[in-house]
């Protein structure tokens, strides 16, 4: 075996480590075009559980020519394709020589096996073989006679879960990828998964529009177009960067507010100013350069005109019809106030476009659609922001769900059943925000006074336990736990009483209804510092605390319950074996059966972890799914006074 001269910093691999599924898949195909083929072969071998095993791209083109394989994966950053613009008569896409490392980014191992031609027209076929940055290549031996010239990419030792491409819309993905390129090569087919991707299944019309040459702020004239492609099918809404032959060098959503209500839409965007920008790596959105941002404002405004047009041609004819169905939601007038006239020119606009947001609705029988329109016309009542939302959600139910739906409106509003799922949603961003801002090293360390958790616990009291509620009105209680204060030691960073007084426990619940009216049932969280373990000091303090409060002669003739809570992010190995006794609730450290006392300590991973399975079961029926972004949004909008303020991760930045 041959070691090719290959050795790439470890934050180069990191980063085509992360290029995403559907994209480093693209840059293999692009491979085999470039190579001239005119058939690509994508497999996709599934294992037992159903996911991702091994992952095959084979094309007809013309192989990776041997002598020049120290060049073709040795000078990343170079390319043979670089001085060329179009091969075989077809444009060419790659001009950074780091296409076929992409590969990396779907598997640890790469094989290729590569049949080519010498000069000499001789058939010799060998392999090369790549896992962990070095790459080796076996000498070329005389191919058979059947043997196709043409390369096979073998990507094996998955370890992502590649969802995106098993998913059942990964063929559309692609089609949008390469919908202009095999638009203009009729000759050319990809095939994925045993599947041949056609672009014009899913296309309901595709408009070439020519802007006005723009010029620059160095004076240099370019040309522009765009090429609009309209889906029959749910995408998300997508720019295209391209050279002037449509080959998309970059994607992204960062156009801008582009008002097109019902459509689903990709824009390419062609120059060949886009190239000089690619070979430089200034062509990423978020260090959008001036002369970029015009390029694509100037775009903006033409796809804009392009959808008012569309728009228009839509609507004649079509509210007509739906009142001749007798589905439109408004009553027939000869007087109509200026209000009601704008809710109908809104539900009118949207109406005209419900069609084509959704195909199947037209399918759809006339109680289902009457159903369907009124919601609507509500949600514009009251709400017209969520009317989006309500489309894409509501319609989108199957009809025995619309039915389960509408049966449900009999007993309870939506606004119930929406607040219902708000509040579990809600609570499923705060756990995750709470995990973030507990253990994320720059938000721990910042996180230095407990005032901050503590005003956010406040608001939050449901994770310790749903039936109790933050009980600070009680001025007795207020009085009898500051007045045993001094048993829990010395608390360096103090939450603040109003005044600026020392003293006073972190949170202090109460059962929300009470047992019996003669009964008490309290709950006292001790919140300890994040780099304060729970140790055997801190549960005698927290013992000696709670019998003090429970003993105070104010209390003795009460029926009282009560259960004082230690928490921190770790705790030694004396305390966690002391919540881990025989025969008793996995947290409990001391249980006093005539005062009516319990004390317990936790980890905060433990108290998360409860919380998040208590809210398991309704979860699994609302199937919200919960990640950093909606975490963060939700601390911001319900506690931004009170967490601190961090810098962005440069890697979530770029994501």
């Amino acid at each position: 075996m041959r070691t090719i001269p290959f050795t790439p910093q470890k934050d180069f691999l990191a980063r085509l480590s992360n290029a995403g599924s559907i994209q480093a898949l693209s840059e293999l195909i692009w491979n085999g075009l470039d190579a001239r083929s005119d058939v690509i072969e994508v497999e996709l071998e599934r294992n037992a559980m159903d996911g991702l095993e091994e992952l095959r791209v084979i094309d007809k083109g013309t192989g990776i020519f041997y002598p020049r394989l120290d060049s073709l994966f040795g000078d990343l950053g170079d390319s043979w394709k670089k001085d060329k613009s179009r091969e075989n008569g077809r444009a060419i896409h790659g001009k950074k020589g780091q296409g076929r490392l992409k590969a990396f980014a779907l598997g640890k191992e790469v094989l290729w096996r590569s049949t080519y031609l010498e000069v000499d027209n001789t058939k010799k076929t060998y392999t090369i073989h790549g896992r962990d940055g070095e790459l080796k290549a076996s000498e070329p031996i005389i191919a058979d006679e059947d043997k196709a010239v043409g390369t096979e990419v073998i990507v094996s030792s998955i370890v992502k879960s590649h969802g995106a491409l098993l998913n059942q819309n990964a063929p559309s993905e692609i089609a949008k990828i390469f919908a202009p390129y095999l638009s203009q090569y009729h000759n050319v087919s990809i095939i994925y998964d045993g599947l041949t991707i056609d672009p014009s299944e899913h296309q309901i019309c595709t408009k070439d529009i020519r802007l006005d040459p723009i010029q620059l702020s160095t004076g240099k004239t370019i040309s522009v177009s765009i090429s609009v492609i309209e889906w029959n099918i749910e995408t998300k809404r997508e720019i295209h960067l391209c050279d002037a032959n449509g080959v998309s060098l970059h994607e992204t959503d960062g156009l801008g507010r582009i008002r097109a209500p019902g459509f689903n839409f990709t824009a390419y965007i062609k120059s060949d100013y886009f190239i000089e920008l690619d070979q430089e790596g200034k062509l990423l959105i978020k260090d959008m350069l001036p002369d970029v941002a015009l390029v694509l404002d100037k775009s903006k405004q033409a796809v804009n005109k392009y959808f008012r047009r569309r728009l228009a041609e839509r609507q004649s004819g079509i509210v007509e019809r739906w009142k001749k169905e007798e589905i439109y939601p408004f009553e027939e007038k000869e007087k109509i106030d200026p209000i009601e006239e704008a809710e109908r020119q809104v539900f009118d606009i949207l109406a005209v476009n419900v069609e084509s947001y959704l195909p199947s609705f037209d399918h759809s029988d006339k109680k289902t659609k009457q159903f369907t329109f009124k919601l609507i016309a509500q949600a514009l009542k009251q709400n017209p922001e969520s009317v989006q939302e309500i489309i894409s959600g509501v319609l989108n139910l199957k009809k025995e769900d619309q039915e389960d739906l509408a049966e449900l409106m009999k007993h309870t509003s939506l606004t119930s059943i929406i607040s219902t799922a708000k509040t579990v949603s809600n609570r499923l961003n705060f756990l995750i925000g709470l995990e973030n801002l507990l253990f994320d090293k720059e938000s721990k360390d910042k996180l230095l006074e407990r005032d901050q958790l503590h005003k956010i616990l406040e608001n939050e009291a449901w994770i310790f336990d749903e039936e109790f509620a933050l009980s600070g009105s009680e001025k007795r209680l207020d009085e009898v736990l500051n007045i045993h204060l001094k048993k829990l030691g010395e608390r360096a960073d103090p939450v603040l009483r109003e005044g600026e007084k020392e003293g006073r426990v972190d949170l202090m619940l109460s059962r929300v209804i009470q047992p019996r009216h003669d009964e008490r049932d309290h709950l006292v969280i001790e919140l300890k510092r994040p780099k304060q373990k729970i140790n055997s000091e801190i549960l005698n303090q927290i013992e000696s605390y709670a019998l003090a409060v429970a003993g105070d002669k104010r209390f003795q003739t009460a029926k009282t319950r009560w259960r004082f809570i230690a928490i921190s992010n770790e705790m030694d190995e004396h305390a966690r074996r002391k919540t881990r006794q025989r025969q008793r609730p996995k947290g409990l450290t001391f249980d006093d059966a005539e005062m009516n006392i319990e004390v317990w300590a936790f980890e905060w991973n433990e108290i998360i972890a409860n919380a998040r399975a208590r809210l398991q079961f309704i979860n699994q029926t609302l199937n919200f799914e919960a990640n950093r972004e909606t975490s963060k949004a939700y601390l911001k909008k319900a506690h931004t006074k009170f967490i601190p303020e961090i810098k962005e991760d440069s890697e979530e930045a770029d994501a």
